[in-house]
């Protein structure tokens, strides 16, 4: 098997081991873990959230060229991101804008999985995996005991190891290198551990933060933009809403040390940004529309589903 290599990745793509970079993450447990472990890391700030959709949060007076964005994938060449979804209908068939990919990194692109192409074999697990052996490549990286359900419960990544998709997630922990001792992955999926009490603590976390939303950043909805989340004005998140999202940060924080800086993350003073979001069945003719249409961000997230969105009627400053 072909592995990553990590020099290529970090030459190609070397503001993803720099300090001090605004970040712009997505609004559930991916993101939020994605940008408490930056924030540990390499001192990223939290500038900003995107829902993937319909709406954009970002800081007042920033561009969003000054960020990078975590657990979406921009297409916009001038932009930084990191994502993991299935951005392309068929290998045999690149849009003449592909381009606008070149500032992303995404594990499915470099391993050339597509809709038509082993959508079967997509990457299975979430960013902040994918963040953990690159950065990992460079920091020394240990993780608690307690560390290891609330990290690897991220896009369900934790059903991977015992469900019908689990050969597929050894191909990529093979890819990512993850057998070996001095890996990040290696290092969060090899403890010595009682399973009846890593169950009893799994089972807690799901009830009381999963199943509740409370490991999400309620952003919006199917109706749209939920309202109680914010001031009146619109441009702060409620009281209810930021005790909320530094309740989940903060126990993040305390199963996996890494600390939680509260001045590093926006509250207030941001703006919101409103686009468009198409859902249709990937086919052909529906992604070239998209890309003709140049989709903003796109994911194929089902067989039978793919999600786009369109920078109207507002425009990325």
């Amino acid at each position: 098997m072909k592995k990553i290599n990590y020099k290529e990745i970090i030459s190609k793509y070397p503001w993803l081991i720099e300090k001090n970079h605004n970040a712009v993450i997505s609004p559930d447990a991916d993101g939020m873990i994605s940008g408490l472990f930056m924030s540990k890391y390499l001192n990223w700030s939290i500038v900003g959230y995107y829902d993937n959709g319909k709406y954009l949060l970002l800081k007042n007076g920033l561009s969003a060229k000054d960020c990078i964005f975590l657990d979406t994938d921009i297409y916009r060449k001038e932009i930084r991101s990191c994502g993991h979804h299935i951005v392309l209908y068929r290998n045999s068939e690149i849009p003449s804008n592909w381009e606008n990919f070149s500032n992303c990194l995404n594990p499915n692109i470099l391993r050339k999985r597509s809709r038509e192409d082993d959508f079967r074999l997509k990457y299975p697990m979430a960013t902040i995996h994918l963040l953990l052996v690159i950065i990992g490549h460079k920091h020394k990286i240990s993780f608690p005991d307690d560390a290891i359900y609330p990290v690897l419960q991220a896009d369900g990544t934790i059903n991977r190891f015992i469900d019908r998709h689990t050969g597929n997630l050894l191909d990529w922990l093979g890819y990512l290198n993850a057998f070996d001792k001095n890996n990040a992955l290696y290092k969060l999926i090899h403890h010595k551990i009682d399973l009846v009490d890593l169950s009893k603590e799994y089972v807690d976390y799901v009830e009381y933060y999963v199943k509740n939303k409370r490991d999400k950043i309620p952003v919006s909805d199917n109706s749209g933009l939920i309202k109680s989340s914010f001031t009146k004005s619109l441009n702060g998140f409620s009281k209810s809403c930021k005790k909320q999202i530094q309740e989940y940060l903060r126990f993040i924080a305390d199963k996996t040390k890494w600390n939680f800086i509260k001045d590093r993350w926006i509250w207030d003073d941001f703006e919101i940004l409103r686009f468009t979001k198409k859902i249709c069945r990937p086919g052909v003719h529906t992604y070239n529309n998209a890309a003709e249409n140049n989709f903003l961000s796109l994911a194929i997230t089902k067989n039978d589903r793919m999600e786009y969105t369109l920078e109207t009627p507002d425009k990325l400053p």
